[in-house]
C-alpha cells in the first residue's frame, strides 16, 4: 500500500509500505524511521486519519501442497513475510513453513509473533543475536539440509533478493521476490517504479523490457528479473 504522510507537498510523493497484518478495518506495518515521511508517520497520535491506498499489485502465490515454503526477510522486508507466514498457518495448506529473518545487528530484528506452526531462524551479520551470518547464508544451509520439495519467498533489499535468486537458481528451486521500488502514482500510469525483466521489447529503442512494480508486481518469479 502507499501512504501520504502529510497535508503539505513535503514529501511530495506517497510512500510505499509493506503490510504485516490485513483484516477488515485494520492494517499493520513495520517500518524504520529513515526520513521526513517516516518520522512524520511515527509522530502521529492514535486516532489520526491517514490517506492510504491499497492493497496494490500482485502478492505471493501459495506453494504447492507438497512443497515446504521457505520465507526469507531482510530489513523492513519482514512485514510482508509476517503476513505470508500467518496466511500459510491459517490456510492449513502445505508442509510446515520455515521463516528466516535477517538483520545487521540485534537492534534490527523486530519483535514479531509468528505462531507455533512455523519454524523460525534469526540471523545477524555481527552475530549479536541468533545465527551469525546473513539470511541468505542461512537460506542456503536450510535448503541443502532439507530432503523434500521447497519453494522460496523473499522480501528485502535488492542485493539480498539477487543473492537469494542465485542460491535458488543453483538448486533449481522456484523463488518469488517482492521488489522494493519507489512508487509515484502506484496505479501503473507514471512508469516510475519499473524494473528490467528478461526478454526483449521490440517497441523500445534499445529492446529493454520493463514491468511496473506497483501493478505487475511487486512479487515476481525471480527468473523474470534481469539481475
Amino acid at each position: 500500500m502507499t501512504i501520504r504522510t502529510g497535508a503539505t507537498t513535503v514529501p511530495l510523493l506517497r510512500r510505499p509500505f509493506g503490510v504485516s497484518e490485513w483484516t477488515p478495518g485494520r492494517a499493520r506495518m513495520i517500518y524504520w524511521k529513515r526520513g521526513p515521511a517516516t518520522r512524520e508517520l511515527a509522530a502521529m497520535e492514535r486516532g489520526t486519519t491517514i490517506d492510504m491506498m491499497g492493497p496494490l499489485g500482485r502478492g505471493f502465490p501459495m506453494p504447492s501442497a507438497s512443497a515446504r515454503a521457505v520465507l526469507v526477510a531482510g530489513g523492513v522486508g519482514i512485514g510482508p513475510i509476517v503476513l505470508l507466514a500467518h496466511h500459510l498457518q491459517e490456510s492449513g495448506a502445505g508442509v510446515r513453513p520455515l521463516v528466516v529473518i535477517g538483520a545487521r545487528t540485534q537492534s534490527g530484528l523486530p519483535k514479531v509473533e509468528l505462531g507455533d506452526e512455523v519454524d523460525v531462524v534469526r540471523t545477524t551479520d555481527d552475530g549479536s543475536a541468533g545465527r551469525a551470518g546473513s539470511s541468505i547464508e542461512a537460506l542456503a544451509a536450510e535448503l541443502d539440509s532439507y530432503g523434500g520439495a521447497q519453494e522460496v519467498y523473499l522480501c528485502g533489499p535488492h542485493g539480498m533478493l539477487r543473492a537469494g535468486h542465485d542460491v535458488c537458481a543453483e538448486r533449481s528451486i522456484t523463488a518469488w521476490v517482492s521488489m522494493e521500488q519507489m512508487m509515484g502514482c502506484a496505479v501503473g500510469a507514471c512508469m516510475g517504479c519499473v524494473v528490467e525483466v528478461a526478454g526483449r521489447d521490440r517497441g523500445s529503442n534499445d529492446g529493454t523490457l520493463y514491468k511496473r512494480v506497483c501493478t505487475e508486481g511487486p512479487v515476481f518469479d525471480s527468473r523474470e528479473i534481469a539481475w
